[in-house]
């Protein structure tokens, strides 16, 4: 089955890439280059992170780390409910001296 135009061109551009990105890390100063590309993305990332987050507080709104909070706290009670649930289908009821310290 022939790959056509569009599958021909595709592939002689991934083996141009290929080979100039082979080229650029084959390089300790393209290696650096790429380096400092990245360090500045994440950075960058960051920083967008960081102000979205304040953005969206000073809107109201719940920003990404509220919401991981709030999994970490839901995932807490499924589990404690889970436990106590155990608890009580074992028959050791929750009592006085379960010694969760709750009473």
């Amino acid at each position: 089955m022939s790959k056509g135009i569009a599958g021909g061109l595709l592939e002689q551009g991934a083996r141009a890439v290929s080979r100039a990105a082979g080229a650029v890390l084959s390089d300790p100063r393209g290696q650096e280059a790429v380096a400092r590309a990245v360090g500045l993305a994440q950075r960058g990332l960051r920083t967008f992170e960081a102000v979205q987050e304040r953005a969206l507080h000073a809107a109201g709104l719940a920003a990404r780390p509220d919401y991981h909070e709030l999994r970490k706290q839901v995932a807490r009670l499924k589990r404690k409910a889970r436990e106590l649930s155990e608890k009580l289908e074992a028959g050791g009821g929750a009592g006085p001296d379960d010694g969760d310290g709750s009473r």
